[in-house]
């Protein structure tokens, strides 16, 4: 069959584009399965009562606040506690004589107590709305507590107190959006800043708006908070956040919430995760071993050190771990998603997925199960079910650039281009500081025939990583095919030194072999 030189050249081409695509694909990273476990807790806030000294028992237990009628018994220990020197520095003054005010009347005169020998107690009818919802949050009913705290506001709508404690019991009911609403309006009465502006970032941070949370949880450090819990959170936030800087300063964050706090499990656990991720093996390990001896039942500690082992291929030691951990904490989703990771690694794949499975069932709004379960199902040539997995993963996580750099990932495979390419935008766009996503766009945009717009695509990775031999390779054989000549050579000798070589070199060295 004889060819024009014009269809030869042509098909030289193609030719070329499809070996360089098909090799580059092969390194296409999926950013989920062995770096990302994320079994982090967040440590709870130290709250402290409007009313921490007041004497519970002035609440009768079958009496109703929100009645202007209620009649309050009062002993010596409740009349000292309201009206002596121990009354507490937030509680109303007493209202003047023949005042009108929202209180509650005493109408009887103490045992022993000689007719207008004491003038009656009157307690603010706010008081005693908090104070029962005090009560409730130590008995952990938030939820009516909630309501007592709306009475209290509706008394007095500028406590800013009344309004953290409506916050926090928000938060403990899980009603997130609504707390981290009433957070801000503390954040911006300024009496309870630091705390307030903690509670915003908690509630932020399970709302999965990491970056805002990570904010936040600075501008609470500004306004004076300290504790090692929050340390430990702002960590936590920076590593979820899902960025390559981010995940190295989390390392910074933990690291000060040890020093706060030397005996916090969690902190080591979560430093030892952030180690994992850099590949710093050795640091990891030591830093499980450290949350495991000062929390032995620690389902955290145990499932990050499973991870460790894993990674350093002692799989019997990472299968030990592991198992402990889904002993320790049989229904949580996050034992179950580091097992299924760990059975990934040892490529027993079946396994892992009924893993993967049942973390999705016992938490259907965490992401990472699906993320992972979509990277497993790549790994095995099953494409179309690992976009669907990475598909739900995006919905509950909008802003990772793992997961979207993965789903690009699953449409290349899929061969739909203009999907996988608008995917490795937004996972750049969430981490402009990782090649990753702008490497895998030169994989579709080569596939597509978009030569120039690769070669700018594989530039910009290899630009980010510029001792990454692979990277340079590939922009240098990209802008050959562009003809960006100048460009190529750059980009060639870049690669040389680095030890790498570019699909010129590796042909000239196949025809050299076959001479010989």
């Amino acid at each position: 069959m004889n060819l024009k030189p014009a269809r030869l050249v042509l098909c030289a081409v193609f030719a070329v584009v499809v070996c360089m695509s098909w090799t580059i694909a092969q390194d296409i990273g999926h950013l989920g399965v062995d770096s990302d476990p994320i079994p982090l807790k967040q440590v709870k806030r130290l709250r402290k009562p409007v009313f921490r000294n007041a004497n519970r028992n002035l609440l009768a237990a079958n009496a109703d606040p929100a009645s202007r009628e209620m009649k309050a018994d009062v002993t010596d220990q409740a009349a000292n506690s309201i009206g002596g020197a121990k009354k507490p520095k937030s509680a109303l003054p007493e209202p003047a004589s023949g005042a009108i005010s929202n209180t509650l009347a005493v109408s009887k005169t103490p045992a022993g107590m000689p007719p207008g020998g004491a003038p009656p107690t009157a307690i603010p009818l706010f008081d005693q709305h908090v104070i029962k919802a005090e009560e409730l949050t130590a008995k952990g009913e938030s939820k009516s507590a909630a309501e007592f705290y709306r009475q209290a506001l509706s008394v007095k709508p500028e406590s800013a107190e009344a309004r953290l404690g409506l916050a926090d019991a928000l938060y403990d009911i899980r009603d997130y959006a609504n707390a981290e609403t009433e957070y801000q309006k503390v954040v911006s009465q300024g009496s309870v800043a630091a705390e307030a502006r903690r509670g915003r970032a908690d509630a932020l941070y399970e709302l999965k708006r990491y970056d805002a949370a990570v904010d936040e949880y600075q501008a609470a450090i500004k306004a004076g908070a300290q504790d090692a819990g929050l340390y430990n959170n702002l960590a936590n936030a920076l590593f979820r956040s899902g960025t390559r800087e981010n995940r190295e300063r989390s390392i910074e964050y933990y690291r000060q919430a040890i020093d706060k706090d030397s005996t916090s499990a969690d902190a080591y656990a979560g430093l030892s995760n952030a180690l994992r991720v850099q590949r710093r093996l050795d640091e990891a390990k030591v830093a499980a071993d450290k949350a495991i001896s000062l929390a032995p039942d620690s389902a955290l500690a145990h499932a990050v050190m499973g991870r460790v082992y894993a990674d350093q291929r002692d799989f019997n030691r990472a299968n030990q771990e592991i198992q402990r951990a889904v002993e320790l904490a049989p229904k949580e989703s996050f034992t179950y998603a580091n097992l299924g990771g760990i059975l990934f690694l040892q490529g027993r794949y079946d396994e892992a997925i009924r893993a993967y499975v049942a973390a999705q069932s016992y938490d259907r709004n965490w992401a990472f199960p699906r993320n992972s379960l979509g990277n497993l199902y790549l790994t095995i040539n099953r494409p179309l079910e690992a976009s669907e997995e990475f598909t739900i993963a995006a919905k509950l996580e909008p802003r990772s650039a793992t997961i979207f750099n993965n789903l690009g990932t699953a449409f290349v495979k899929l061969q739909k281009f203009d999907a996988a390419i608008e995917n490795f935008r937004q996972a750049a766009q969430y981490d402009d500081r990782n090649p990753s996503p702008h490497y895998n766009m030169g994989v579709a945009l080569i596939r597509q025939g978009r030569k120039s717009e690769a070669a700018d695509a594989f530039k910009r990775a290899a630009d980010m990583e510029p001792n990454n031999s692979t990277f340079q390779t590939s922009a240098a054989d990209a802008m050959k095919l562009a003809g960006r000549k100048k460009e190529a050579e750059e980009y060639a000798r870049r690669a040389k030194s680095l030890g790498g070589a570019s699909d010129a070199d590796v042909k000239k060295g196949k025809e050299k072999k076959k001479k010989n």
